[in-house]
C-alpha cells in the first residue's frame, strides 16, 4: 500500500486540447506550494406536488481549483533548470493590452497526485484538463516567501483521470 504526501504532488502547464496529455519536466511549475481541485454536481429537483419526499436527477458537473506558486526566477538566462515560472500563469490573466483574456489564454493543466508519471498501461497519478485562470493574487509578507495564488475553472471534460 502506498501513501502520498504533498511532496509527491506537482502541477504542469501544458498545451490546451492535447489528446494525449503527458507531463514533461519543462512544463512543471518550478516552485509549487500547493494545489487543490473541487468537482461539484448540480442536482435538479424532480419533486412534484403529490410527493412527500424530494427527488433529484443529475445536472451539470463543474470543477474549480486553486494553486499557490512561489514567486521565483531562475538564476540568469543560462539556467538549465527546466520548468514553468510563476509569470506563465500570470500572463494568462494579467494583460498589458486592451484585448483582455481570449480563448487563446485557455491552458492545459495536469495535476499530479503521486509520483508515478505512468507509461502505456502503467498506473498514472495524473488529472488532466483544460482550464482558464480566473484569478491571481500576489502576496508579499515579512518573513515569508512571496507567492502567487491562482484560481482556475475547468473548461470541458477531464482529459485524463487518476488510474487505479
Amino acid at each position: 500500500m502506498a501513501f502520498y504526501t504533498g511532496r509527491t504532488g506537482a502541477l504542469f502547464l501544458t498545451s490546451a486540447d492535447t489528446s494525449d496529455p503527458t507531463a514533461v519536466s519543462s512544463e512543471q511549475a518550478l516552485k509549487l506550494r500547493d494545489w487543490s481541485l473541487e468537482t461539484t454536481l448540480e442536482l435538479l429537483e424532480t419533486t412534484t406536488l403529490d410527493t412527500a419526499v424530494k427527488g433529484f436527477t443529475p445536472g451539470v458537473v463543474s470543477s474549480t481549483g486553486s494553486a499557490t506558486v512561489l514567486y521565483y526566477r531562475r538564476e540568469g538566462t543560462t539556467s538549465t533548470e527546466p520548468g514553468t515560472q510563476f509569470d506563465q500563469f500570470l500572463n494568462k490573466i494579467m494583460k498589458g493590452t486592451v484585448a483582455g483574456v481570449t480563448e487563446a489564454d485557455r491552458i492545459g493543466m495536469i495535476l499530479r497526485v503521486g509520483n508515478t508519471a505512468g507509461i502505456g498501461n502503467d498506473i498514472k497519478d495524473d488529472i488532466a484538463f483544460n482550464a482558464y485562470i480566473t484569478s491571481a493574487s500576489l502576496a508579499v509578507n515579512t518573513g515569508e516567501l512571496a507567492s502567487v495564488a491562482i484560481n482556475f475553472t475547468v473548461d470541458g471534460p477531464f482529459r485524463e483521470l487518476v488510474q487505479p
